[in-house]
């Protein structure tokens, strides 16, 4: 009966940390319960799963409607855009390790013509968890031409972009190091597929700043 608790929280912690993330909307949900039917430990708890997600949901789908206009996030998407229009391919949540941001990256600049990028940034699901949880977001990358300076340069250019963003980022200048931006509020608007339910905005208000402060 124990584990049966500790399972529930676990299911209940990783979807409420998914979904604020802001990266996870109603089909992602449908698809993480699918596929909880396929763990032994977690079939017999996809339906109440499913409900405190969709009460988490509608949780953050008010909240959103105070948030700022442009939120700390809306400025690093911005400053990744511009990292992009200097030849620079910048991925948000990027798989869930280095490795598999690495890989995503390689592939996409695989599929461009040659030239087209200089380098990449990236951060990855880990980072996303760790932000979430009020931590520092790490950003890594790499240069397409081999070398310390190559990689130097774009980390260089990576921070350029940050501090025009408005942001504040460490980084020692060790192109084998990545760098971290301390002080985010973490409020990533999800793309929503379906209208909210009518449910009282100010007791979704009231869940999510239990669960988020």
């Amino acid at each position: 009966m124990e584990d049966d608790v500790d399972d529930l929280a676990y299911y209940r912690k990783t979807v409420e940390v998914l979904i604020a993330g802001g990266f996870f909307n109603e089909d992602d949900l449908e698809t993480f319960i699918a596929d909880m039917a396929f763990d032994p430990n977690g079939a017999p708890h996809a339906t109440a799963v499913r409900d405190h997600a969709l009460a988490v949901m509608d949780a953050k789908r008010a909240a959103e409607a105070g948030w700022p206009a442009v939120t700390d996030w809306d400025r690093l998407a911005r400053a990744f855009d511009a990292l992009e229009a200097g030849g620079i391919l910048a991925l948000h949540n990027a798989g869930m390790t280095t490795s598999d941001a690495h890989g995503d990256a390689w592939d996409l600049i695989g599929r461009d013509p040659p030239g087209k990028w200089r380098g990449f940034a990236f951060y990855h699901g880990q980072d996303l968890e760790r932000v979430v949880a009020g931590d520092a977001l790490y950003i890594g990358f790499d240069a397409v031409a081999e070398g310390a300076e190559a990689k130097r340069a774009i980390g260089e250019a990576i921070v350029a972009a940050l501090k025009a963003g408005g942001f504040a980022p460490n980084w020692n200048g060790d192109p084998e190091t990545r760098l971290d931006v301390p002080g985010i509020n973490w409020q990533k608007r999800t793309n929503w597929v379906r209208k909210p339910a009518p449910r009282g905005t100010a007791a979704g208000n009231s869940l999510w700043r239990r669960l988020f402060g």
